[in-house]
């Protein structure tokens, strides 16, 4: 009896790839339709591979795939968006791997959620624009936090509701006034807006997103608390972050 093959269509951000056999490899990738899922791809080591240009890591591809109960087979790699621009720059790629390791490690599988879809696409897609490499960073570490279910009060105090904020506490999850900053630093408006802009502002919207560098820098080592604090991940390629923060 003959077995009928269910052909799919998808497209996919390739997340990681595996090394699996002389000439094959195992694709990682995050698909709109069936979320994260990791299909054979037979052959792409080959120099002769017509797929190989469609399987690189960190590219958005359109992918034929044979769909089937355990490992699903690659038929054919079409490439739709390279994100060139992303590799010329060092800091836009450190982010880029970042963004990979977190879907790779942390997305369950076979779970398609438009969100994070448009999440990942859209945090790979601002980077190739050039948008501050750091700034796609933070939001896409506020991702990670709602992610985890961890929702912080970005509207006022988060002890009493006073819109009269001072400081940030990573313990009480949100703004303090000055009434209960207690042993917390205070932070200047500047800061303390822009905190609450990456908490409120999409990054599809990241054109109204301005935010000084030196905002960024404050922010960065906060939000790499508030995600050690309320989610206990650990990335490997956190430590390179540090190097261009």
């Amino acid at each position: 009896m003959k077995m009928t093959i269910h052909e799919e269509v998808v497209e996919a951000v390739i997340l990681k790839k595996t090394p699996y056999k002389e000439n094959d490899m195992i694709l990682h990738i995050y698909s709109h339709e069936y979320g994260k899922m990791s299909v054979m791809a037979r052959g792409i080591r080959k120099m002769t591979s017509k797929n190989a240009r469609g399987c690189q890591e960190m590219m958005l591809s359109e992918l034929t795939i044979a769909l089937k109960k355990g490992m699903s087979t690659l038929i054919k790699a079409t490439p739709l968006d390279y994100f060139r621009h992303i590799e010329e720059n060092l800091e836009s790629e450190i982010v880029g791997q970042y963004i990979l390791e977190y879907f790779y490690r942390y997305i369950e599988d076979n779970q398609p959620l438009e969100k994070e879809y448009r999440m990942l696409y859209e945090a790979l897609h601002a980077l190739d624009l050039g948008y501050p490499p750091l700034l796609v960073y933070l939001l896409f570490n506020v991702f990670i936090l709602e992610h985890n279910g961890v929702s912080l009060d970005v509207d006022g105090c988060v002890l009493c509701g006073s819109p009269q904020v001072v400081s940030i506490s990573l313990e009480d999850g949100g703004f303090l006034c000055s009434k209960h900053i207690g042993h917390h630093q205070p932070y200047s408006q500047d800061i303390l807006k822009a905190f609450r802009h990456i908490h409120k502002i999409p990054i599809t919207a990241i054109d109204h997103l301005h935010i000084s560098s030196s905002a960024i820098q404050v922010l960065v080592p906060l939000m790499e608390s508030l995600i050690e604090e309320y989610t206990g991940i650990q990335l490997k390629t956190s430590r390179f972050i540090h190097q261009i923060v």
